[in-house]
Formats: C-alpha cells, structure tokens, sequence
C-alpha cells in the first residue's frame, strides 16, 4: 500500500479529508475483483484511517491538578 497510509501521514490531514479516504476505502472494498492480498491492505488502510478518526473524536484527557501551594 502507498505510503500515504502511514499514521504521520495520516495525522497531517484534516478530517474532512480523513472521512473521505474513509468512505473512498470502503467502496473500494466492495469491488468483488480485489485479490486477497488488495482486500487486506485496504483493511489495514481502513483501521488506520478510522484510529485517527477516533483520536481526534475523543474528548481530551483530563489535566492533573496542580498541587497547592
């Protein structure tokens, strides 16, 4: 798979672009002329996308308290 898909990469997009590697992904899973080995590296495509997706949807952490004085 192109190098595109690495997390750095990935990370650098702004999500709208994100949702749409995404949605372009899972069409091109739906071709039924993929090989296997094509078929698994848009998965592995795919679960990298949507990690991104999911970080960048999950509420912050919360900071620690800082210590009295």
């Amino acid at each position: 798979m192109s190098p595109i898909f690495n997390h750095h990469a990935l990370h650098g997009l702004p999500t709208h672009a994100l949702e749409h590697l995404r949605e372009t992904l899972r069409q091109s899973l739906g071709n039924a002329d993929l090989q296997e080995r094509e078929r698994g590296n848009l998965h592995a495509a795919l679960a990298s996308v949507e990690s991104v997706l999911r970080k960048r949807q999950a509420p912050p952490a919360p900071q620690p308290c800082a210590p009295s004085p």
